[in-house]
């Protein structure tokens, strides 16, 4: 009898530990729950990290593979850790082309000074100051236009098709979530620099999830030029250099949305 108990709990006990977080694609379990990634939830993220719509998340490798469960989950590829500032970026881009406004748009000829981000330095060696967050830059934009006794009028996704590519990415990225349906912004062009420095990892992340790659493109940012009213920055995603142009050209530059996993 004795024997047979012990049989019992020793098998009781494995059965307890069944299915750990191991192997290149499984996913883990918290509080009796299974989870897709091998991080839970509330464990922090770091740069390279696939993040999937139930909050968990799994660092990249060049040996990880994913189940099709976790592809058809994925939403983020985290690009920036800094002090208690987590971003990512959402796995599909826009690449048929969108103006950072139209010419009838009220913000097309003005020059808004709290979405300045100037950069300084060198191709692959930039440094920024000002707005480098460009989370609420389009409230900035109705708050400018507010202030100057203007029509708000960026509530109108037609005259700002960058911004709301980006706040609306839940129409493109159908796989988000409740949780994680809202938030995404347009980056400044700071941001994006931070993406071209982990590119090479984010875009290999993204293609294993079926998502879109930079590769040598050219991307909108949220940031107003410095001095020119009329005028925008981008970034090139081939040598990490920052330009301008106008706000309302559409047919060279992509647009991607990204949002805060803290």
């Amino acid at each position: 009898a004795f024997a047979v108990m012990a049989i019992m709990t020793a098998g009781a006990f494995f059965a307890g530990c069944a299915n750990p977080a191991g192997g290149n694609n499984a996913g883990g379990s918290t509080g009796g729950s299974e989870i897709l990634g091998t991080k839970a939830p509330d464990v922090a993220k770091a740069v390279g990290d696939i993040v999937f719509n139930d909050g968990s998340a799994t660092p990249y490798t060049a040996e990880l593979t994913l189940s099709d469960e976790q592809k058809a989950a994925a939403i983020a590829v985290i690009f920036k850790v800094d002090g208690g500032k987590t971003l990512g970026v959402g796995l599909k881009h826009n690449r048929s082309g969108l103006a950072w406004c139209t010419k009838d748009a009220k913000a097309y000829n003005k020059n808004i000074e709290t979405i300045q981000c100037p950069a300084s330095g060198d191709a692959g060696n930039l440094t920024f100051t000002d707005d480098t967050d460009g989370s609420d830059n389009l409230e900035q934009i109705a708050s400018f236009l507010t202030t100057a006794g203007l029509a708000d009028d960026t509530t109108d996704p037609s005259k700002y098709p960058a911004f709301y590519f980006a706040k609306n990415y839940k129409n493109t990225a159908t796989n988000l979530g409740a949780a994680y349906e809202n938030g995404w912004y347009l980056p400044t062009v700071a941001e994006l620099f931070d993406i071209w420095k982990v590119k090479a990892t984010v875009d290999a992340a993204s293609s294993l999830c079926g998502g879109s790659q930079f590769g040598t493109s050219w991307y909108w940012s949220s940031s107003q030029h410095a001095s020119y009213r009329d005028y925008a920055y981008y970034l090139s995603l081939y040598n990490g250099d920052w330009n301008f142009t106008f706000k309302d050209l559409y047919d060279e530059f992509y647009v991607c949305a990204v949002r805060a996993f803290n």
